[in-house]
């Protein structure tokens, strides 16, 4: 099997756009029409089941967030699952967007469960280094070669709060730049890049090249798209001059770009897709960093 990072760098270099679209079903968002009366696991089950063909057509990978689905108990923890499957089935590779982060046999517990779900994970590594490294086993070629993405600045505005705060003279979010790039420099690099990615809010473009230099080999995950206030354009130095390097995600722009009780919600889809997947090729080649291989 080959590992995440190398199959998104295939899929990059082949021509699809470098995007992530986010899966956050909210319930006031899905077509009236779909399933009306069914439970909200089944409606967002069969919203996915439409939808994910059209996004196939555009995004390599998709971004289940988990919390729009746990909020509904186990039958929406099941409607993730199928999600995930879904996905799958149409050739997408699945972050799951779970944000887990513990120690011992309980991170172990974690990266087994999400593991047999989605191809990366998303994580946060206030706990240190051995709350992360169960993560960072399943990124070895030889237990199924994953993906993750530590949460190293934020799009949300509290992220000043403990990221913005000096560590031996710098920002505690550049320490923990610093360490997702030891983590990763042990493990094998896809077309230069490790399976050990970073989120680094698309909403702090100021920082973006900063953070891209101590993150010389690692994906970058970047929201805040959209709905947060971020724009495309500003993102061209996460970017090498491959266009490889980063995920520009977007979760409503795209998800939600309908009226609820509109008929054509598919092609709605399909055009803002297409519109996101165009914006983010172009800005990909515009002003590459180096040093990626």
């Amino acid at each position: 099997m080959r590992s995440f990072t190398a199959q998104l760098a295939e899929r990059v270099l082949a021509g699809q756009a470098p995007i992530v679209i986010g899966l956050d079903p909210r319930l006031d968002a899905l077509p009236k029409g779909l399933l009306p009366g069914a439970t909200p696991a089944l409606r967002i089950v069969e919203f996915y089941r439409r939808a994910l063909p059209v996004l196939a057509r555009h995004a390599p990978c998709v971004k289940p967030n988990i919390a729009f689905f746990e909020c509904f108990g186990g039958d929406g923890y099941r409607a993730y699952e199928q999600t995930c499957a879904l996905a799958h089935q149409h050739g997408l590779l699945v972050v799951g967007d779970v944000k887990r982060g513990d120690i011992g046999s309980t991170a172990a517990a974690y990266a087994e469960g999400h593991f047999a779900l989605a191809d990366a994970l998303t994580l946060h590594p206030y706990l240190g280094a051995d709350s992360v490294a169960p993560f960072l086993a399943a990124c070895r070629p030889e237990h199924g070669g994953r993906g993750v993405f530590v949460l190293v600045r934020t799009s949300n505005p509290g992220a000043r709060d403990f990221q913005d705060l000096e560590v031996d003279g710098e920002p505690l979010c550049d320490h923990v730049a610093r360490a997702v790039t030891a983590w990763g420099a042990e493990l094998p690099r896809a077309e230069g890049y490790s399976p050990v990615g970073a989120v680094v809010g698309a909403t702090w473009p100021h920082e973006l090249a900063r953070l891209r230099s101590l993150l010389p080999h690692s994906w970058l995950l970047l929201p805040g798209v959209g709905a947060q206030g971020a724009k495309v354009e500003d993102l061209a130095a996460a970017f090498d001059a491959r266009g490889l390097g980063a995920l520009v995600n977007q979760s409503r722009g795209v998800m939600q770009c309908f009226e609820p009780d509109a008929t054509d919600w598919l092609e709605c889809i399909d055009a803002a897709a297409a519109t996101f997947a165009t914006e983010c090729r172009a800005v990909a080649h515009r002003q590459p960093h180096q040093g990626s291989k």
